[in-house]
């Protein structure tokens, strides 16, 4: 203070002291804002000496922004009495003595009793604090920006399960937005309803595990839309100082399309076991057929000898009905017919053409159904026959497709095993579709039908509902429908039941099969 100290009271002694001891610069003003007191506070604060503020306008410790509605804030006050800063505290900036500006909190009260009017300021240098703010929210939008960089979903989820954080990421594959999810209870907007229950599991051993490791698991997430996509969580419990659970910290990586590819190449690798297999069996099954012609072509000649022999004894005189001789004859021609049954599969296997032949498909089906008439009659079956009469001659190899025909005929009488005697019935039906290019031969059964978890493999091969079958049937009679430029579906009987269509057309393109 200018003032010589040996003339001021003791109070005032007192109140120069407490001034000097504070930490914050404190100043006091008249009314029309001339500085009447400067503490050391104010001196370390904004460079001065008392001496060099005490009788100078205020303003010349604020910046230039300030200065000019300094004065007019002052004469508003004194006018109308309403404050516009007094009593209420503010963050301003302050000019140091050697220009430069810094930030201070400034609270201005009205010193009552004096007149006129005097005023007394408080500013509290902030400069650290609004650094270490600066700092944290530094901090904070490096870490907001790293949660929407990630290629994870990041969420925070209470104890309660409730979203506390969740980022970019998890907001695209929930198709939806962070104010949707926020609050919001996890288990019931994301997960689906059936895999809650082993969720709410994994939080609860989280919950009894005081180590606060680190746990492993997957479950599926559905976005608005439906979708559902896998996701490989690695979750921790978050607890404070006491060690009390305060919720959970989760990254989660999609990986539905990872496992996709692994179960693709799983299956990929598998089908090449089964080709390989398939191709072994092909093997074994061409050196069977070469072993198996020495024994038929000997039923054969033996056949044909024994026809011979009974036409040389007079057998016809004795056997009045013909019945052996027609019993040797079908030795015979069955022996030659199984020889060529295996030539042909021999061709098929080795991958050579074979060669084809214009056929009556009416007259081809009816043989085959005459091959089973014993075994139809035994279980009772029920055939309807629906022949189209102008069915056109086809070139084919006929024993392939009567194996075909054969093959799905004997699935159609054992898929009827179980069924009562009055409900046993086959359809086999032909028909031409000359807009299609196509004839169709459709066989129809009224069984159980095929069985829905196998019904995309069906003619996959060693694929097979039955518990004694190979599943190699349906596999190889696709083969010989691809082979003559037809086709081989499966169909849904209009009663129930299975429906096989073989498709073949109305003349084969490329020469021989």
């Amino acid at each position: 203070m200018s003032q010589d100290p040996t003339s001021q009271p003791a109070s005032e002694y007192e109140l120069q002291a407490l001034l000097d001891a504070t930490v914050d610069a404190v100043i006091v003003i008249d009314a029309h804002g001339i500085i009447e007191s400067f503490n050391r506070s104010g001196e370390r604060l904004f460079g001065y000496t008392s001496e060099e503020v005490i009788g100078h306008n205020v303003s010349m410790l604020m910046t230039h922004r300030d200065r000019d509605s300094h004065d007019r804030y002052m004469a508003r006050y004194l006018a109308t009495g309403v404050p516009h800063i007094i009593g209420i505290g503010r963050e301003v900036d302050a000019e140091h003595k050697d220009g430069s500006v810094f930030p201070v909190f400034l609270s201005v009260g009205q010193i009552h009793g004096s007149r006129p009017p005097r005023f007394i300021g408080l500013l509290h240098d902030i400069t650290l604090r609004r650094e270490a703010m600066m700092a944290i929210r530094r901090e904070r939008d490096r870490a907001n920006m790293y949660l929407e960089m990630a290629q994870v979903i990041l969420l925070a989820l209470s104890t309660d399960y409730r979203v506390q954080l969740i980022n970019r990421k998890g907001c695209e594959t929930l198709s939806r937005r962070e104010m949707d999810l926020l609050g919001r209870d996890w288990l019931h907007i994301a997960v689906p309803d059936d895999q809650r229950a082993l969720l709410e599991e994994e939080f609860r051993a989280m919950e009894r595990d005081p180590s606060g490791a680190e746990r492993y698991f997957e479950h599926a997430v559905q976005s608005a839309h439906g979708e559902r996509r896998l996701i490989a969580w690695r979750c921790i419990p978050m607890r404070n100082a006491e060690g009390r659970l305060t919720g959970f910290f989760s990254s989660g990586e999609d990986i539905t399309d990872s496992r996709r590819a692994f179960e693709d190449a799983q299956a990929s690798q598998e089908r090449l076991t089964q080709v390989s297999r398939l191709a072994t069996l092909g093997e074994m099954a061409a050196g069977i057929a070469h072993e198996l012609n020495q024994p038929l072509a000997a039923i054969s000649n033996y056949a044909h000898a024994a026809q011979r022999f009974a036409q040389s004894l007079a057998l016809d005189r004795i056997d009045t009905d013909g019945d052996i001789r027609a019993a040797l004859e079908q030795i015979a021609s069955q022996a030659v017919r199984a020889g060529e049954i295996i030539r042909r599969l021999r061709g098929l296997v080795q991958n050579r053409n074979t060669q084809k032949e214009p056929s009556d498909l009416n007259h081809l089906l009816q043989e085959v159904l005459g091959f089973v008439q014993s075994e139809i009659r035994l279980r009772q079956i029920r055939i309807s026959l629906e022949l189209d009469p102008t069915l056109p001659s086809v070139p084919l190899d006929r024993i392939q497709i009567q194996q075909v025909l054969l093959n799905l005929l004997r699935n159609a009488i054992e898929a009827l095993e179980n069924a009562p005697p009055t409900a046993r019935q086959i359809l086999l039906r032909t028909q031409s579709s000359p807009s299609s290019g196509y004839i169709r031969f459709v066989i129809s059964d009224s069984g159980p039908g095929v069985p829905e978890d196998i019904l995309p493999q069906i003619f996959d091969p060693f694929c097979t509902s039955k518990s004694t079958g190979t599943g190699l049937g349906l596999a190889i009679s696709r083969t010989i429908a691809e082979a003559h430029h037809g086709k081989l579906n499966y169909e849904h009987a209009p009663g129930g039941g299975a429906q096989f269509v073989l498709s073949l057309p109305h003349s084969n393109p490329g020469g021989s099969l």
